[in-house]
């Protein structure tokens, strides 16, 4: 049962990795629909810089989105890459509690960006637990 939630979780996260990824990264290719494309330049509130960062980042999300979906076919060795996933929506969460930003925020995003920690951090001592149980005693 385990497994297969993990392997669900990994579907979903890297197919999220892959099309936000994907998307920014066709962005000046032709290639993306124009509302698709308007909406990344709004996001980006049309600064070039951002639009590069994000096209930066969204390079690493395809990365992430090919990994995930690898580890989804080779589960047995997904442990320790679940542990790091689970260390990166630590960090992720964490840059979105304690924003460099000034002044009063909304504590929705945060919120919203640490459900993935949350996700991760269950499912792995989840795991934890039953591959502890799994484990034939060594006498």
């Amino acid at each position: 049962m385990i497994r297969t939630i993990s392997r669900l979780i990994y579907t979903l996260f890297g197919a999220v990795f892959l099309i936000g990824g994907g998307t920014v990264m066709l962005l000046h290719t032709g290639l993306l629909p124009e509302a698709m494309r308007q909406f990344v330049i709004e996001l980006a509130q049309g600064n070039a810089l951002a639009i590069h960062l994000m096209q930066e980042l969204s390079s690493l999300l395809v990365f992430t989105g090919l990994i995930t979906f690898w580890f989804v076919r080779h589960y047995d060795q997904s442990l320790p890459f679940h542990w790091a996933m689970t260390a990166f929506w630590a960090l992720f969460s964490f840059a979105h509690w304690f924003a460099g930003s000034e002044g009063p925020r909304s504590i929705k995003g945060p919120i919203i960006n640490t459900i993935p920690l949350l996700i991760f951090l269950f499912v792995g001592l989840l795991r934890a637990g039953f591959e502890r149980r799994q484990t034939p005693a060594v006498s």
